[in-house]
């Protein structure tokens, strides 16, 4: 009866902890997820500046595959398209931001995309003209959000 009892204790006690535990790693997966966004559409940017670059292009050379295509400013504002790229930095196509996320994020990243498939880690979407990648590995609301007008990435939990 005293196990059982001690059991019983521990289980409540431990048992919230581990709740915790597991809404913490996936708020960490979110939070890591967006900073590699922002630091790639931050490193576009500069190896965009490094090229002598004033004005939009199809690809920046030295970044990835040379994919990413920019804006005027130089924030990433498509890949994969070449001369087809969309250089408006506002961002009207989930699909685009899929291709974004791709090429931004290149090795290992989480998987995004535009229809909430099995295995899609951020469902896309646009939001006032902004990229809005939702992570569907957890309840709430956790999303990432990349602006490029100004190259910002906020990361909301």
């Amino acid at each position: 009866m005293v196990v059982i009892s001690i059991v019983g204790i521990l289980a409540a006690v431990a048992l919230p902890r581990m709740m915790d535990t597991h809404d913490n790693a996936h708020r960490a997966v979110v939070e890591g997820t967006g900073g590699a966004l922002a630091s790639a559409v931050v490193m576009v940017r500069s190896q965009w500046i490094a090229n002598g670059n004033n004005t939009e292009v199809d690809g920046v050379d030295g970044f990835g595959i040379d994919n990413v295509a920019t804006s005027s400013d130089g924030w990433p504002t498509d890949a994969g398209q070449g001369s087809g790229s969309n250089h408006s930095d506002v961002m009207s196509s989930a699909d685009r931001c899929v291709r974004l996320w791709g090429a931004l994020l290149v090795a290992n990243a989480p998987q995004a995309g535009s229809t909430a498939l099995e295995g899609i880690d951020y469902l896309a979407d646009t939001i006032s003209g902004n990229c809005r990648f939702r992570y569907q590995n957890a309840e709430g609301n956790d999303n990432i959000i990349y602006d490029a007008r100004t190259g910002e990435v906020i990361t909301s939990i």
